[in-house]
């Protein structure tokens, strides 16, 4: 697809990824192999930390069979629920500093993942989660760490984020050292995921892509890892929700290449889904759902090359106008039962204005092409009431 914008190719910039990304059908499943070669780990205690719904599928139990089986000593841990608290991850990061883990592995969706990360920092360094929020340079380093996904939209095996709960509030913790030494992308741990998990993933997994391209610090391997991701999930998402394998497993692919994509760091989107579960909890996938026409709409006056280029690829080479991918978003969206406006989430609009200094206050977005206004902001989410996007798209018009 041929395009007239592109990021500078003498910008400063610093992509992060996994040194090593394994996949395959049941790659899960060779970790004895892996920590051996690539974390030269070949003896010892190894965290395994789990999602209670991936070991209730089954999941589990063939990977701590193979590490049992070449000698290692695992200790499972569980009840990292949808929000991990700080509570919980500081729990299991006290215990862990008493069995001499060696090696942290995660696996599960983004709340198990970011918790890995944050127990590998815990092991090295003294405090608690909550000590940990922001920006963060551990003197000690981490823990080696091995991520797994079991979903199809966090992208947290890629990045250097990690979200926490602390009192009630969700934070970010943000170190270069979270981007694990090694990611295994295994189809078969997302071959029975239900249908709604499957939906509110991806779509979480293109606005990452799609939120990283807008990012006015976008390099040229962000950029070029959102498009690729981009163009994997609308071609295939909803082929995923309908039952079809193939398309999952490209979908989950297209959920890591967006997690590396994320290097250049989410926008306004993400900041919308944080108020929105504020005011009313629900999955992030499903919130990120809602707020993404609405993240396109306020940022329509970005780079029009950019602009165009976007539209293209959101709407597979249909349109350049992204009036009309904001429009496919929500269509998409709504054909696997998420929801698609304020009312469809149970969300009382008299909480607007407060959900829009939440917005402009707690969650700024230094990276957004459009500044962060209250006002507009308030006017963009009266626009989310019933699923207005020509008012959305009136917000910031010139």
């Amino acid at each position: 697809m041929s395009h007239s914008w592109w990021p500078s190719a003498s910008a400063d910039s610093v992509f992060l990824s996994p040194a090593a990304v394994v996949g395959g059908d049941g790659a899960a499943c060779d970790l004895a192999n892996i920590l051996s070669t690539q974390l030269s780990i070949t003896t010892g205690s190894v965290l395994l930390a789990v999602d209670d719904a991936v070991v209730a599928a089954g999941l589990i139990a063939p990977i701590e069979e193979a590490l049992v089986t070449a000698g290692y000593v695992v200790h499972v841990r569980g009840g990292f629920g949808a929000e991990p608290s700080a509570e919980v991850i500081d729990a299991i990061a006290e215990e862990a500093r008493g069995a001499a883990i060696e090696a942290v592995v995660g696996v599960g969706g983004g709340s198990v993942l970011d918790s890995s990360k944050l127990i590998a920092l815990l092991l090295r360094n003294k405090g608690g989660s909550a000590d940990w929020t922001g920006a963060v340079t551990p003197g000690n380093g981490v823990a080696p760490l091995v991520l797994i996904p079991t979903t199809c939209g966090t992208g947290s095996e890629a990045t250097r984020i990690a979200m926490v709960t602390v009192d009630g509030n969700k934070r970010a913790s943000s170190c270069a050292l979270f981007v694990p030494r090694v990611a295994i992308i295994d189809p078969a741990l997302v071959a029975s995921l239900p249908k709604q998990v499957i939906a509110a993933t991806g779509i979480d997994a293109l606005a990452h892509a799609t939120e990283a391209l807008m990012s006015t610090s976008a390099s040229v391997l962000s950029a070029h890892h959102s498009l690729r991701a981009i163009e994997l999930l609308v071609r295939n998402l909803e082929k995923a929700y309908n039952g079809d394998r193939g398309a999952l497993s490209d979908v989950l692919w297209a959920s890591h290449i967006a997690g590396q994509s994320l290097n250049a760091g989410v926008v306004l989107g993400h900041s919308l889904a944080y108020c929105l579960a504020h005011e009313h909890p629900m999955p992030h996938g499903v919130s990120c759902a809602i707020a993404l026409p609405y993240c396109i709409a306020y940022n329509q006056n970005m780079d029009p090359g950019l602009a165009e280029l976007l539209a293209q690829t959101l709407t597979d080479g249909r349109s350049r106008d992204l009036r009309v991918a904001a429009d496919e978003i929500a269509q998409l969206s709504g054909r696997m039962g998420l929801p698609r406006t304020l009312a469809e989430a149970r969300i009382n609009p008299a909480s607007i204005p407060d959900m829009a200094g939440l917005c402009a206050n707690d969650y700024p977005r230094p990276t957004n092409p459009e500044s962060f206004d209250k006002n507009l902001l308030e006017k963009l989410f009266r626009s989310m009431e019933t699923g207005d996007l020509d008012q959305a798209f009136a917000v910031t018009a010139r």
